[in-house]
């Protein structure tokens, strides 16, 4: 798998006339290599020539857990007693350093590093190869997918049966969380948003010790990890009972989704399935309460390409995976957002999140 995506990354480089991918830890690190860790202050480069077999430059102590992790052993170690530029250098003067791609998560004093033993040439992100090849997912990456989003869906449907009102919202989201991990879920894939009464119309507002009470929406956003895949699905309740606005608000934003969905198949725009929500919502009435973009695409990142937002003419293709996300955020009240991930297919969308999209009135 790994010696594939190299291979169509080399090829990728030689037809945009790039001479050597330089990545730092992050998903592009992973899904070229195999290899991941959190990034850090010592240098850990994974290269990527157009013409030749890639290799690490790492500290001594990541050489072991690099060789189990990835099935390229090549690997230029470097002490905590050398100065790692000196290996840098060394390692750079054996390709053509002009036209190199820089990982976009790279941090500043390492990207002044790798510049400063580069003789000349342009630097450009990585994002102009990697986008391509990650954006289109493969039937195990899918599955991958699939599979973290019904963890999130059954840990869903445990939660909503406790009794939720009067728990905080970090009690909550610790809960959420929890079941996620007893589902099977390696971690979750972000900081889980748990917001409830007014705090639900700030559509990322993360979780505090408000008190969850009755009447109150609460808009949970949530997911977790399989194989290093990310899972992230919204689903709105509320405690005891839900007023008529509520349940006005919360339909509008249901039917908004659903139509989305329906409109997604290959050949179709990003920014078509963002109109078709926008739409929805705005003949409603509450156009200007929709303040985000429809969608994200999904995989290794919980926020990646393809974006589904206005100004995103580029057609879907097959297997690309991103969500469908529209709220109604009302300041000072409440909001609502229903959120699935789907993968676009010839004959139309796969939804990947298959819990209820009911309003799910809670104890």
């Amino acid at each position: 798998m790994y010696e594939d995506r190299i291979e169509r990354a080399q090829k990728q480089l030689k037809e945009q006339d790039y001479c050597l991918l330089v990545l730092f830890p992050s998903s592009n690190m992973l899904y070229l290599s195999g290899f991941y860790d959190e990034p850090g202050e010592r240098m850990l480069f994974f290269l990527v020539p157009v013409d030749r077999k890639p290799l690490f430059i790492a500290p001594e102590l990541y050489a072991e857990h690099i060789r189990k992790s990835s099935p390229f052993k090549d690997i230029r170690v470097w002490k905590d007693s050398d100065d790692p530029l000196d290996v840098l250098a060394s390692t750079v003067k054996e390709f053509e350093s002009e036209n190199v791609l820089i990982d976009d998560q790279m941090w500043a004093s390492f990207v002044i590093m790798l510049r400063s033993v580069m003789k000349s040439g342009e630097v450009e992100l990585a994002s102009t190869v990697m986008k391509n090849l990650r954006m289109q997912k493969s039937s195990q990456e899918i599955n991958y997918l699939e599979r973290a989003g019904s963890i999130a869906d059954r840990a869903f449907e445990s939660i909503i049966k406790l009794p939720i009102t009067g728990m905080t919202e970090l009690e909550l989201s610790k809960a959420l969380e929890d079941a996620m991990i007893e589902q099977g879920a390696e971690k979750a894939s972000f900081e889980l948003l748990v917001s409830s009464g007014s705090n639900s119309a700030i559509p990322h507002h993360r979780a505090g010790n408000k008190k969850i009470e009755p009447g109150d929406v609460v808009v949970l956003d949530f997911g977790c990890k399989v194989e290093g895949y990310c899972s992230d699905t919204t689903r709105t309740i509320v405690c005891k009972e839900a007023s008529p606005e509520v349940r006005e608000i919360y339909e509008i934003v249901k039917n908004a989704q659903k139509k989305a969905v329906q409109a997604v198949m290959t050949g179709v725009s990003a920014q078509d399935i963002d109109r078709v929500a926008r739409g929805e919502i705005a003949e409603a009435g509450y156009g200007e309460y929709f303040i985000h973009r429809t969608g994200h695409g999904i995989g290794l990142d919980v926020h990646e390409e393809p974006y589904i937002t206005e100004g995103n003419g580029a057609p879907l293709e097959e297997g690309m995976s991103f969500s469908v996300e529209p709220g109604i955020y009302l300041p000072g009240k409440f909001g609502v957002r229903v959120e699935d991930i789907v993968v676009a297919t010839s004959k139309g969308a796969r939804r990947l999140n298959n819990s209820s999209r009911d309003l799910q009135v809670v104890g």
